[in-house]
């Protein structure tokens, strides 16, 4: 089965957004397990594409409280050092361990085996972030005042 993206073309890069999930301005995804009332975390595909290819990832720690804004990993990339802010209030339940051996799956699979952690929310549904169609046209806008 194949995931049907929304897209945005921009000069010569195309950014898709995954339905469904939660984003905030800074380019942060939130998907919630409804079933473990666990929300997993990630990098937009944009965001990944405009910060370069990762070379390190360093997650906060398992069992770290976090509030809107506070750092919920670093990442190294070629191009420049990221401090990924969360979008969300909650506990960090789970890092993703692959990443410290490849964390090229950052780039590669942003939506899928890229997660960066899985947090326990205060609160769900959160307050202040972007559906994906919203995104869409904030992301476009962010890469069309970039390009």
């Amino acid at each position: 089965m194949t995931t049907q993206f929304l897209e945005a073309r921009v000069d010569k890069f195309i950014f898709r957004v995954m339905p469904g999930y939660l984003y905030s301005e800074a380019g942060v995804w939130a998907a919630l397990d409804e079933a473990r009332q666990i929300v997993r975390l990630g990098l937009s595909d944009y965001r990944q594409q405009s910060s370069g290819d990762v070379a390190f990832f360093n997650p906060s720690a398992v069992g770290t409280r976090v509030s809107v804004g506070d750092e919920l990993a670093s990442i190294e990339t070629v191009k420049v050092d990221l401090e990924v802010p969360s979008p969300l209030t909650g506990m960090i339940v789970a890092a993703n361990e692959a990443l410290e051996d490849t964390p090229e799956r950052i780039n590669q699979d942003p939506y899928g085996s890229g997660w960066l952690v899985e947090l326990r929310p205060d609160r769900w549904p959160p307050v202040g972030l972007l559906d994906s169609e919203q995104y869409l046209a904030v992301m476009t806008a962010q890469a069309e005042a970039e390009s």
